[in-house]
């Protein structure tokens, strides 16, 4: 009874190996029961012994092996999570780099279209400048042909300024001034009118313009209006002055100056004979 009662609890506890050593000791030493009971006893208690030693020892490495394996998850889980923090940060660095790498696009284009305008513009300011260039080359040539047209020109007045002078009379002595007023010749020149002074000054003066030069021309003009100045009052104002500036501009258009043409003179000569109601030919102008 007492083999069965150790063994049976024994085999519950063991499981399946607990049966078969049961078993196994019950056959091997039933024949000896009566014979040997201590000895039987004490091999059964060994066997449980060792037995239980075997699993004890076996639970404290399971033990060990389960604390190693979860120190070891403990320490993957904070890698894994390390590693997770690691992967958003680089994932925020990413974004924030492929943002500036589009900017850094967008900006190279920006700058490479510039680049593009300005090229364009160089290009059409270099068109520009050879045919400025081209201008100012005909200009230049033209320009020279001018100078050797007004040279030429030049020359030709000269020689028709010779020609002119060798054409010109021999100078006349001068006779008295009274005497070139033509058909007021017979008045004194305390007899003349306001107008026919004016006539008779212009008579005066183109004798002197004509018949002398220099400084004895000009003493002699100055003379003349002084003569006959007082006397051209009352006269009309427009004949006064278009008489006195056409002895002026009638000097020099008989010294052959090129700044007064034949028309301005012949223009103030008409002024001053209409004013005073004259005509060329009554006024003894030809």
């Amino acid at each position: 009874m007492r083999i069965r009662d150790l063994t049976g609890p024994l085999g519950r506890m063991l499981g399946m190996p607990g049966r078969v050593l049961s078993e196994t000791t019950n056959r091997g030493f039933r024949g000896f029961v009566r014979e040997w009971p201590s000895l039987y006893a004490f091999s059964c208690w060994a066997l449980i012994g060792t037995t239980l030693l075997f699993m004890l020892s076996g639970c404290g490495r399971y033990k060990e092996e389960l604390e190693s394996a979860k120190q070891q998850i403990e320490k993957l889980n904070s890698e894994v999570t390390r590693l997770t923090q690691e992967s958003a940060r680089l994932d925020q660095e990413k974004s924030s780099l492929s943002g500036d790498a589009k900017a850094l696009s967008d900006k190279n284009t920006k700058m490479q279209r510039e680049l593009d305008d300005l090229n364009k513009a160089k290009a059409a300011l270099s068109t520009e400048n050879n045919e400025l260039k081209k201008k100012n080359s005909v200009a230049e040539e033209e320009i020279a042909s001018l100078k050797r047209e007004k040279d030429r020109l030049a020359q030709e007045v000269e020689q028709l300024k010779k020609r002119a002078a060798d054409l010109e009379p021999q100078p006349k002595p001068p006779a008295p001034m009274p005497a070139e007023v033509g058909p007021q010749s017979a008045k004194q020149p305390n007899e003349l009118s306001p107008c026919e002074a004016v006539l008779a000054f212009m008579k005066a003066s183109e004798g002197i313009v004509r018949q002398q030069k220099g400084a004895d021309r000009t003493k002699l003009l100055e003379q003349a209006h002084q003569q006959y100045a007082p006397k051209m009052k009352g006269a009309p104002p427009k004949a006064v002055k278009a008489a006195e500036d056409w002895v002026k501009e009638g000097t020099k258009y008989w010294d052959r100056s090129p700044e007064v043409a034949l028309s301005r003179v012949l223009q103030l000569r008409n002024i001053a004979l209409e004013a005073c109601g004259k005509g060329a030919g009554e006024a003894g102008f030809k």
